[in-house]
């Protein structure tokens, strides 16, 4: 059993011991094994961030979920987490976003057939809703920007403006802006409906389905006052 000579611990051998002797030196003392804190940050810090924040925020909501909640989540002390993010709400779209390639997408939507793009556009929306990683990541976009308004503009100008109303300026629409925010309501309303709400028949209704009666309806409001497409014949 250690013993104390003059306020310096001495075991039974006569050693002093390591510990003391680091402090004494000013040499850091490693904590003891078991305890845990807020570790510091890293190479990879923002992203386990963002990992963490997109748990946090699936499982509790925009609302609910906190700064905090993610620090803690991530095992960083908050402080770090302003510092890779300035806000709730930037880390909440930054975490939120579908790993989509939009601007990809908006290309590949916008070519082909203009009387097919409803189909195509609604392909594209109904496989991304279905999917059970980027799926629940929209659905908790949409919601939180029901709610808040800089959630909102994140989604008017990462979808709306980012996707649809590129493909309604590539298919002739004569006002690109108002053809692309009645189609979003359309395809949002959808949304919420069948995997937020998940009100019955659209919950369970087949995804070709909903492309077959949903796709013409979205090509008539992405062309809304285009001017008409000649064919040979004519």
């Amino acid at each position: 059993m250690a013993q104390r000579h003059r306020g310096i611990r001495i075991d039974r051998a006569g050693r002093v011991c390591t510990g003391l002797l680091r402090a004494l030196r000013g040499v850091a003392v490693p904590r003891a094994p078991g305890k845990r804190g807020p570790r510091p940050g890293g190479p990879d810090t923002r992203a386990e961030i963002l990992a963490a924040a997109g748990a946090v925020f699936s499982r509790d909501g925009y609302a609910r979920g906190s700064v905090r909640a993610v620090a803690r989540e991530a095992r960083v002390d908050p402080a770090l987490v302003r510092h890779y993010f300035a806000t709730k709400s930037e880390l909440f779209v930054e975490a939120m976003r579908p790993p989509i390639d939009l601007e990809g997408h908006a290309q590949r939507l916008a070519e082909g057939d203009p009387d097919l793009v409803g189909t195509r556009a609604m392909t594209f929306f109904v496989e991304a809703w279905d999917d059970p990683v980027r799926g629940p990541r929209i659905v908790a976009l949409m919601r939180a920007a029901l709610e808040h308004p800089e959630v909102a503009d994140f989604v008017r100008e990462l979808i709306i403006e980012g996707v649809i109303q590129r493909v309604a300026v590539a298919v002739g629409a004569k006002d690109p802006a108002r053809a692309a925010i009645t189609a979003a309501s359309q395809v949002f309303g959808l949304a919420m409906l069948r995997h937020g709400a998940r009100i019955e028949p659209l919950a369970s209704e087949p995804a070709e389905s909903l492309i077959a009666r949903y796709g013409p309806i979205l090509t008539r409001l992405l062309r809304e006052d285009s001017p008409p497409r000649l064919t040979v014949d004519e």
